[in-house]
């Protein structure tokens, strides 16, 4: 079993929780002698972050924290609540927007970026990739923390860092062979996308030890197929700006794993519990228990210049009873594969429709990607829409009996009624980062908006 840390993966799981109590007690009171968010918002709530003893007491009586509050904190003291004259702050990362309310701004002083990429060396070398391994780089290099986060998780874990941030798919599928590439790194979207156009070009990749997803949720059945074309495990890692970087990933044994009869299935996420306290939490505020589906709510155990306390993401996952994977760490565990948005998910019909439930039936070959629309129609009834890119060179045969495939294939799975059509590849966008598959057009959506 490959160990990036042998005292935390030696650890029971009593050790473990002992050492996040602990670090979490810190983490809160640290907060609240340092940081004027914290301490508005505690002093608002009455707490006494020196009667905290347990993380009983952490979750009783210390509030949980949202994107709203940072953004209504930030209007007040913009630049997250630094000054271009702050010699303590050595970068500055802005949250990627895809939520639709604003931007958080996040300063790192010294120590967050000292650590900044240690969290993925984790995932890294569980895989399997080893110093001198070469991984491509997919996700955009902006403003967000992204870029310099993976290029600092190669260096933690010496790798080195094939940067493809501004090639197209085909440069990508070049350059992983011309480099002999171990690992490439991307959102699931994107790997399909780069999948499908390797098997029409007829590439193999024998240097290939590990794809690395993250941003996005997808089909057990994709990641076998997708593992089964590379001959390469698939992993996947979630984390945030808010989180410094990973806070979950999977082992050696990757994204998925097969029954007896031959059914993929997803398999398990280890909490990087030492570095991140995790919570699941049901609407009501409770924790959920295992094999329930919550909302992630995440503290930094860290000391950072901007801390995180008891955040609420807005991410939900499927938990797992801690130390149920097979590798025998002691670690949290949650479900691969089933991190989504909360807020993704859509009322059609009277039906709970959730967008990843749609991508795991269509997000397989011939299908190079989707888009699909909700919509009242001329008589003000409820209607979807998908339209779908096949691979290039699929005959038009094979697209007409595609769509009813997919129609038939899609009530059973989501429980609704869906109009498909097919459109060429080019017109589809190329998504690499975060992909919004969905638009809600129904007329008591946009009635009244400009």
């Amino acid at each position: 079993m490959p160990a990036a840390n042998p005292v935390i993966e030696g650890m029971d799981r009593a050790e473990l929780l002992g050492f996040v109590s602990r670090a979490a007690i810190a983490a809160v009171r640290r907060a609240a002698a340092t940081s004027p968010l914290y301490r508005s918002i505690y002093a608002r709530a009455g707490l006494r972050p020196e009667r905290l003893a347990t993380l009983d007491d952490v979750r009783a009586h210390v509030p949980t924290v949202t994107k709203l509050d940072l953004l209504e904190f930030q209007q007040t003291l913009p630049g997250g609540g630094t000054t271009p004259t702050d010699a303590s702050v050595r970068q500055l990362h802005l949250t990627s927007g895809t939520s639709g309310v604003g931007r958080e701004v996040y300063p790192r002083g010294s120590h967050d970026v000292a650590g900044l990429g240690t969290p993925g060396a984790y995932e890294y070398l569980w895989a399997g990739l080893v110093p001198g391994d070469r991984l491509m780089l997919t996700i955009p290099y902006s403003q967000t923390m992204a870029g310099p986060y993976f290029q600092e998780t190669c260096a933690a874990a010496g790798l080195v860092p094939v940067n493809a941030f501004a090639g197209n798919t085909a440069d990508r599928l070049r350059d992983l062979a011309r480099f002999g590439c171990a690992g490439i790194s991307g959102t699931p979207s994107y790997v399909h996308r780069l999948t499908l156009e390797a098997r029409q070009a007829g590439l193999s990749l024998p240097s290939l030890k590990a794809i690395f997803l993250s941003g996005e949720p997808y089909g057990a059945a994709w990641a076998h197929d997708t593992a089964e074309f590379w001959q390469a495990k698939v992993c996947e890692g979630w984390g945030a700006t808010q989180t410094l970087g990973v806070a979950m990933c999977t082992c050696e044994r990757g994204t998925v794993s097969v029954d007896g009869d031959g059914t993929p299935w997803h398999a398990i996420l280890h909490g990087l519990d030492h570095r991140c306290w995790i919570e699941v939490l049901d609407p009501d505020g409770r924790p959920v228990q295992p094999g329930e589906t919550g909302e992630i709510v995440v503290t930094m155990l860290r000391p950072s210049a901007q801390p995180t306390i008891r955040f609420r993401m807005a991410d939900k996952v499927r938990l797992l009873e801690p130390g149920s994977c097979p590798c025998g760490r002691a670690l949290s565990c949650y479900a691969a594969g089933s991190i989504g948005r909360v807020d993704d998910m859509m009322k059609i019909r009277g039906m709970n429709v959730w967008p990843d439930a749609v991508d795991a039936v269509l997000l397989r070959s011939p299908v190079v990607d989707y888009r699909g629309r909700v919509y009242s129609d001329e008589r003000g009834r409820e209607a979807v829409d998908v339209m779908v890119a096949l691979e290039a060179g699929t005959p038009a045969e094979s697209a007409a009996a595609l769509r009813g495939t997919l129609r038939h294939a899609l009530k059973s799975a989501v429980g609704i009624s869906v109009e498909v059509s097919v459109v060429d590849v080019r017109q589809m966008p190329e998504e690499q980062f975060k992909s919004r598959r969905w638009r809600d057009d129904r007329a008591v959506r946009t009635a009244g908006v400009s």
